[in-house]
């Protein structure tokens, strides 16, 4: 490497000296910068994919399932044609959207929060003043099981609200807070839920998200190879301003040295 960076360049007079250390630390600078963007944008396209699918599509796996884990409607038929024909007779589809993903108040005799971690976010959040709501959300996992997951809402008595789930994490940013940030769901899972599950009273748009938003490593890499190339630009400033002739440059030290010495 360091005999291909020692490239030959043409000066006045005939004169040939090697190329300066800076330009070719720039020069190596510059391809790692490369690496690292192509690096990020492999790493972005290969990653976990977000899952897709439709609110409909969604509850009609639901009504078809006969493996749903913590169902509601366990008792719904031992077959997919049983559990199509007894939500059809009792259920139209908004009202078991309704059924399935309607916030209820919690109870502390009913074992509500379920787990004490949830518990102790929920009134760390709430206050004294505040009350605490389960609901359900429908997840499709990656492996294409079905299971119904409970999650908290928290409020305080001016009204604000924040997300909980079973482990104690709080999401006060409402669904995008937890699909960025909970460690339960990946991209990979799609989630049936309220657009805004923090609100616990009337109805709501409902929609099908992935149960996490896609980690995206290109924006760090795109910074780190600036970083890069800044770094690489200002050594190679530095370099060029110390082997200048000048009263700072590596010239003029010679000189000085040779004064001092009387020749």
């Amino acid at each position: 490497m360091r005999r291909r960076c020692s490239a030959v360049l043409s000066a006045r007079g005939g004169v040939r000296v090697p190329a300066s250390a800076a330009a070719c630390a720039f020069v190596l600078a510059l391809v790692l910068a490369l690496v690292l963007v192509l690096v990020g944008a492999l790493v972005s396209g290969c990653g976990p994919r977000a899952a897709e699918g439709s609110r409909e599509g969604l509850l009609r796996e639901y009504r078809e399932s006969t493996a749903v884990k913590n169902d509601k409607f366990a008792g719904a038929g031992e077959s997919s044609a049983d559990r199509r024909a007894n939500f059809a007779a009792y259920y139209t589809p908004r009202a078991l959207l309704s059924a399935l993903l309607s916030a209820t108040p919690c109870r502390a005799a009913a074992g509500c929060p379920a787990s004490a971690a949830a518990g102790r976010a929920v009134r760390e959040f709430a206050g004294a003043g505040g009350r605490a709501f389960e609901r359900a959300v429908l997840v499709r996992h990656g492996d294409g099981s079905l299971e119904l997951i409970t999650l908290y809402v928290a409020r305080r008595s001016d009204g604000t609200a924040a997300l909980v789930d079973f482990r104690g994490g709080t999401y006060p940013g409402g669904l995008d807070d937890f699909r960025r940030h909970n460690a339960l769901l990946g991209p990979e899972d799609l989630v049936l839920t309220p657009r805004d599950p923090t609100v616990v009273h009337g109805g709501g748009a409902v929609v099908a998200v992935s149960g996490h938003t896609p980690r995206n490593w290109l924006p760090w890499l795109i910074g780190a190879s600036t970083a890069v190339m800044a770094a690489a630009t200002a050594l190679a400033a530095v370099r060029r301003r110390r082997s200048a002739p000048g009263p700072w440059g590596r010239a003029s030290s010679r000189r000085a040295g040779r004064a001092a010495d009387g020749r």
